[in-house]
């Protein structure tokens, strides 16, 4: 079923790595690359003629070049890699023998490496057992947090789109994680074990630096308001129960956690103080991850 898969790759101004990430994808699989700026050169079409190069009339904020390379998808699944991950040699054999086993799957996920610049595994995320997930035990299973990436997570087209592709209101976080969180909640969601990507980190990247700002943990709060909406209304109306105030401050005190770590990295004393003074504290979490917090500042 490789033939109804379609690579979505937004990609801008990378084409070292562009052409890294193409060279690990069979020419038989469906590629549609969004050249978001118009750098992809003559060459690299020109190399790789069975795959699809389109470039939008202006250049796009990233998740309107997601959802600009998605609108071309023609096909009943996509995935969609960021122009710098990998896959590898065995992948397309593997997701084809999922696409095959669970037709009726409204999302797909699979394992995936973490690697750094120069191509060296940093760590591995994979489930510990295939899992078929029917609502609401997809959204259970990542309710704290989708430790799922993009290169890994197959989409079916349609549910997709039925809600709205990725939030083009969201800056460089959340928007993908409500998208794979809403299917999740009321789909079918199949995890499997198996490793097929790799997903590239940067030191010092866009998002290391973000997390520790008070418009990151705002995002967080928002993201978690527009999820848990969904999930009252589900819950409610099937007479289950959920405690809504607990999962929000448990990601948001996990991403507080995370903005901790990254100023006491990289600031001073006072510079980390301030940032915990501008944001809330998260009462309703989890008594452990309190504790961490609390511990993290008196060992600045």
């Amino acid at each position: 079923m490789l033939n109804e898969l379609t690579l979505v790759i937004p990609t801008y101004n990378r084409n070292d790595y562009l052409i890294k990430i193409l060279e690990s994808i069979p020419h038989n699989v469906n590629v549609v690359v969004g050249d978001n700026g118009g750098a992809v050169t003559k060459d690299i079409v020109d190399r790789y003629p069975s795959f699809s190069f389109l470039r939008p009339d202006k250049k796009l904020e990233m998740f309107e070049n997601w959802n600009f390379c998605i609108n071309n998808v023609k096909t009943k699944w996509f995935i969609i890699p960021s122009d710098d991950d990998l896959y590898y040699p065995d992948s397309f054999k593997k997701i084809d023998m999922a696409l095959n086993s669970y037709p009726e799957a409204n999302i797909i996920i699979f394992g995936h490496n973490v690697i750094n610049e120069h191509d060296e595994v940093l760590s591995t995320w994979q489930s510990a057992g295939n899992n078929i997930l029917t609502q609401p035990k997809g959204y259970e299973y990542f309710k704290y947090d989708v430790k799922a990436r993009l290169p890994s997570i197959v989409f079916e087209t349609e549910t997709a789109r039925s809600y709205g592709l990725f939030d083009e209101t969201y800056v460089y976080t959340a928007a993908d994680s409500l998208l794979i969180q809403k299917i999740m909640l009321y789909g079918k969601a199949v995890i499997l074990t198996d490793v097929i990507s790799a997903y590239r980190v940067w030191k010092d990247n866009i998002t290391s630096r973000y997390t520790a700002t008070k418009d990151w943990l705002s995002k967080i709060d928002r993201w978690q308001d527009e999820i848990l909406q969904h999930v009252k209304v589900f819950y409610e109306k099937n007479d289950l129960k959920i405690n809504i105030s607990s999962i929000k401050d448990e990601v948001y005190a996990s991403n507080l956690m995370q903005g901790i770590i990254n100023k006491k990295a990289k600031s001073n004393r006072k510079d980390l103080y301030d940032f915990v003074k501008s944001v809330r504290f998260p009462w309703k979490a989890k008594f452990i991850t309190k504790l961490r917090i609390v511990k993290a500042l008196l060992i600045a």
